[in-house]
């Protein structure tokens, strides 16, 4: 299905649709080679939690499943895995906000050892909240989950939150929004909502971005059509 759109890598979720414990290294090879019978490769990896990455329950249990899914990615030829961390601790939850700076250190050592970038997807934080975070951890690399959609249903303006994050993203997910009038959001097809994609895209291409950009749909009543159009959307914005 991935290959009928025309794009040229997909992401799979670590979690419910490919574990790492549902391969063995000859069925991750033979993975990669269907794959590329098909001119695609694993663009990245996402690993959804049910906790916040700063909540205690489980948090070892979280980390470590982060960590394979880590490893995991690595093997299959990805250099990110992307995930929602919950809403960065403000300045009054120093508890929290410690423990998270502890937790991204400990993962961003871990990817750096296996070669691989944690990406924060953001969930309605500001640019220097998210900016902040990241330059607060120095034991390896991470990154951000840009994600236009999340930014129009946060109340924010997607062009501008890149341009003051464009150091940092390592990941661009391909989705489009409207704010609704109660003040929230909701998902609609790409080009359908209020995220600027010319100006985005040429944004994207200023600033030399040279990683991935993920076509997603979590809603609707046909989420594969809605991607191929994305993926097509794109491409179309991309050459005019």
């Amino acid at each position: 299905m991935a290959a009928e759109t025309g794009a040229s890598g997909l992401q799979f979720d670590a979690r419910q649709q490919l574990k790492p414990t549902d391969l063995s290294e000859t069925g991750r090879r033979q993975l990669l080679h269907s794959l590329g019978e098909r001119d695609l490769s694993v663009a990245s990896l996402t690993m959804p939690l049910r906790l916040a990455l700063y909540d205690e329950e489980y948090l070892d249990v979280r980390i470590e499943a982060i960590k394979q899914a880590m490893q995991f990615a690595w093997d299959l030829k990805a250099r990110v895995l992307t995930c929602r961390i919950g809403r960065i601790p403000g300045d009054d939850a120093v508890r929290e906000r410690s423990r998270l700076q502890e937790v991204l250190g400990a993962i961003a050592s871990h990817g750096n050892h296996v070669g691989v970038t944690f990406s924060i997807t953001p969930a309605g934080d500001s640019p220097d909240v998210l900016r902040s975070l990241i330059e607060s951890v120095n034991t390896g690399p991470l990154g951000i989950d840009f994600d236009p959609a999340e930014r129009v249903m946060s109340r924010l303006d997607p062009v501008k939150s890149l341009r003051e994050l464009h150091a940092h993203v390592t990941h661009m997910t391909v989705r489009d929004a409207i704010r609704d009038v109660d003040g929230s959001g909701r998902e609609v097809p790409v080009g359908r909502g209020e995220c600027q994609w010319p100006d985005l895209l040429a944004l994207v291409d200023e600033m030399n971005y040279a990683g991935w950009l993920t076509a997603d749909r979590t809603a609707g009543n046909d989420p594969f059509g809605d991607v191929r159009r994305a993926v097509q959307f794109v491409r179309n914005v991309v050459h005019q």
